[in-house]
């Protein structure tokens, strides 16, 4: 078990005999390493694997399992879509940034102007260089933010202390689940709340 935080997790049965029939196997599930950190969003079956195999376990929240309402039903039983699993085994993974990409960043911004506020789709959204990139400034996630059309032209190849504009937040090395268009606004499931700093 684990204390010291919101929830208490502990190792519950990985194949449960349900009465429920029909499957969504396109969930997401988040799979956690050996020590409760994040590692990646797998697909449903890859996590039923892990379990079958034995390498990972479903952990509960509260009093129930991590899971998902649907079921994936096999000839003789049927188990629960799990949400959050965790391995066994510690794997260790060497770190290095990100590749820049469109979509992440506008993921990372909740597809909002970081000036204005206003939510952003395809056809409006725009990247603005906060140090503009005619006086040096680089296309990183440091120093890239969305912006809706009217603000990116106000502000132009100026600074921000030049513009007199501000940001809702500083630019940052997106998380994990925004490279999986995973978020509160979309296909989310709260238990993933307890392993993220997700902004509203």
């Amino acid at each position: 078990m684990r204390s010291g935080s919101k929830f208490v997790f502990g190792r519950i049965v990985t194949s449960i005999p349900l009465t429920r029939t029909g499957v969504e196997m396109k969930r997401n599930v988040l799979l956690l390493n050996a020590d409760w950190t994040p590692l990646n969003f797998v697909s449903s079956i890859r996590a039923l694997n892990l379990l079958f195999k034995g390498r990972a376990e479903v952990i509960t929240v509260g009093e129930h399992p991590s899971a998902w309402d649907e079921v994936y039903s096999s000839p003789s039983r049927a188990y629960r879509i799990p949400a959050t699993v965790r391995l066994l085994d510690r794997v260790t993974r060497m770190y290095s940034t990100p590749r820049f990409r469109k979509r992440v960043l506008f993921n990372r911004d909740n597809w909002q102007c970081q000036y204005c506020g206003i939510n952003l789709d395809y056809k409006t959204i725009t990247i603005d260089h906060v140090h503009p990139r005619s006086k040096g400034g680089g296309t990183d996630w440091k120093n890239c933010v969305s912006a809706c059309k009217r603000c990116n032209l106000k502000k132009g190849s100026r600074l921000l202390s030049e513009s007199g504009m501000h940001l809702k937040k500083a630019p940052s090395i997106p998380l994990m689940n925004h490279f999986w268009d995973v978020s509160p606004a979309g296909i989310w499931h709260p238990d993933w709340s307890s392993f993220f700093t997700i902004d509203s």
